[in-house]
């Protein structure tokens, strides 16, 4: 195996393709020459060893900084507010009108020997699921069983020795049936590289496309980065980093954020040249903008245009939520960030740390945002944030509401127990389709009498919260560190089940044998409403033709009321060929029409969908 050194010298600038400046938003732009680094096949025996090293007390007490400092504030008020024992008889945070989920097919999962575990999850139409944790991929059926699982390291192995991997995120492709993988090698200057791992085909048990992006794209500062998020519009992958100091934590250390925007069809097709673009130097007001999170399509994937959420996580209080739009694909050449500052009703603070039935306590970082998604003009976002009532760690759950208007609208809801710490929530949208404004949100939850599970609380299309539902206890205190605080996990998964709205797979840590472990679950959405599609029957008397044909081909339907409907191309083993078109039907007759000149000749299936449910599916006989 060739030894891979340190790869900067594949980075190539092409150009600095802009500098903006709009209402107080500046930033800059940049675009990279990534080559093709390594294909590597799953299917490959590797001696894969698992190893880590873990700090586990250092050798000097780290100073206490301004964002630590805030924590002992918050956790001194909390222990007021403890012991004048204030209790509500109701133990959760609301009672509500939401139906209940329940939980599906559940089991554990990965294994992790240090801390934090942080999880993520993507789930194919086929039922491949692939569970992301510090520091390894596993990769199971629907039922549970493991096919396969690598180290982090092992999985990139054709890219040389990499001595620190850390924070993996896994997304799967409804549209392109394909996953992809992005995890960070290093923590300072010298090392830091951003792994992006594309799948060639929809089985993640096969080939691997690699592609390396520098974690520091300056030159005058030494600096690393942190923290990715992922998204998938209908041409692109989007990800988002924090952009750290060398020798320096996080909470003090963070100059500013970054947007990669990369074609992700090259990454599928293993292109020579990546080419993505960077957005960087983004400021408000000449202040650097913290932790950018990207939206995730809700019923599947949309474009060309990506939103994106961020706030300002340090602060005890603020009311400020800036919302990002980058506004069309990168191959258009014509792509650009634009930012919206909104004011929200309900603030969101700092919080203090969580406490364990042992007494120590685990670690709630600050109050990002950390998952968002899109779906009918709605952005979505969970985020961590302080009771301020009860001083205890809570959900935020946000909602912009008509993202396209000059002044969107922005509401915000506080999840919170009075017996439970909560944190580090994920969101998915849940919903059926049309003016339905469903979501499910994951997160972890303990308390001085519950060791750290994981949990779920379902939103109905009227804001209605469900009742906590727990889909897996935690078994044990998390006692990794020589410290009074441990690492609680930084991040969730979910992911809907896009080929079947009732479920949503999920991912999170739970306390187990003194440390901590993955716990995956499928959780059924018990809401009646969903379970029959609003327009299921109501696509009748459809008739396609000619059929066979060689040239264009007609569909006429008709429709009660105005429908968002998706057209898409299969082949004969079910693997999706294109995306025709979406758009909105109105009542009355339409007809779709679509040219199949270019493809082979054999047999296809036209599959028309809301978004939610397959309507239709139609074969079609293409010949030359």
């Amino acid at each position: 195996m060739r030894k891979f050194s340190i790869p900067f010298a594949l980075f190539f600038f092409s150009a600095i393709l802009s500098f903006a400046q709009q209402n107080g938003l500046t930033y800059s732009t940049t675009t990279f020459n990534i080559p093709l680094a390594a294909t590597f096949d799953m299917s490959e025996k590797t001696i894969d060893f698992d190893s880590k090293l873990l700090l586990v007390k250092a050798a000097f007490p780290s100073p206490i900084n301004e964002v630590k400092q805030k924590k002992i504030q918050l956790d001194s008020l909390r222990n007021i507010y403890l012991s004048k024992q204030i209790k509500n008889s109701n133990p959760f945070y609301q009672k509500t009108a939401a139906a209940t989920p329940t939980l599906s097919t559940n089991f554990i999962g990965n294994v992790t020997q240090g801390t934090p575990n942080d999880n993520d999850i993507a789930v194919s139409n086929g039922g491949k699921i692939i569970s992301v944790a510090n520091t390894n991929l596993f990769m199971y059926n629907d039922s549970g069983t493991t096919v396969g699982s690598k180290n982090l390291a092992t999985f990139a192995n054709k890219l040389g020795s990499l001595n620190r991997t850390f924070d993996p995120r896994v997304i799967y492709d409804r549209k392109k049936d394909r996953f992809i993988v992005v995890f960070l090698q290093g923590s300072t200057s010298v090392d830091t590289r951003i792994i992006v791992a594309f799948s060639q085909s929809n089985d993640p048990m096969l080939k691997w496309n690699f592609y390396v992006i520098p974690g520091n794209i300056t030159n005058d500062s030494s600096s690393w980065s942190d923290y990715p998020i992922l998204a998938l519009s209908d041409d692109d992958l989007f990800i988002t980093v924090n952009r750290v100091r060398d020798n320096t934590p996080w909470q003090t250390g963070f100059i500013e954020s970054y947007i990669w925007q990369v074609t992700k069809q090259k990454g599928y097709d293993s292109v020579a040249n990546l080419a993505p673009k960077v957005y960087h130097d983004i400021k408000y007001n000449g202040k650097a903008i913290w932790n950018i999170c990207p939206a995730r399509g809700g019923t599947t994937t949309h474009g060309p245009n990506m939103f994106l959420v961020s706030l300002r996580p340090s602060d005890l209080q603020n009311d400020t939520v800036f919302l990002h739009e980058i506004t069309n694909s990168l191959s258009s050449g014509n792509a650009q960030l634009t930012t919206k500052i909104l004011r929200t009703d309900k603030k969101y603070g700092l919080m203090p740390n969580a406490i364990q039935p042992s007494g120590k306590k685990l670690q709630t970082n600050d109050a990002r945002i950390l998952s968002a998604c899109y779906e009918q003009d709605w952005v979505y976002y969970v985020a961590n944030t302080i009771d301020t009532v009860k001083f205890t760690p809570a959900v935020y759950f946000g909602r912009i509401m008509n993202t396209n208007k000059s002044t969107p609208t922005i509401h915000g809801t506080i999840i919170s127990s009075d017996t439970l710490d909560f944190g580090y929530p994920s969101i998915a949208y849940a919903g059926g389709g049309i003016d339905d404004r469903s979501v499910m949100i994951n997160y972890s939850y303990v308390s001085n009498t519950q060791f750290p599970g994981g949990a779920v609380t379902y939103c109905d299309r009227n804001g209605n919260l469900s009742p906590m539902f727990i889909y897996k206890k935690g078994e044990t205190s998390v006692a990794i560190l020589a410290d009074s605080v441990e690492r609680w996990g930084d991040y969730t998964g979910i992911q809907r089940k896009y080929n079947d709205s009732s479920y949503c797979w999920v991912n999170g840590s739970f306390g187990y044998q003194n440390g901590n472990r993955t716990w995956i679950a499928k959780i059924k959405n018990n809401d009646a409403k969903l379970s029959v599609s609003e327009i299921q029957n109501e696509l009748f008397n459809s008739k396609i033709y000619p059929n066979p044909t060689a040239d264009y081909l007609s569909v006429d339907f008709e429709l009660k009321e105005n429908t968002m409907l998706e057209f898409d191309m299969m082949d004969l083993n079910g693997k999706h060929v294109a995306s025709l078109l979406r758009d909105k039907g109105k009542a009355g007759l339409n007809r779709f029409t679509f040219r199949v000149n270019d493809l082979k000749e054999g047999i296809y299936f036209l599959t028309i969908s809301n978004g939610t449910n397959v309507i239709q599916s139609k074969k079609i006989i293409v010949g030359h």
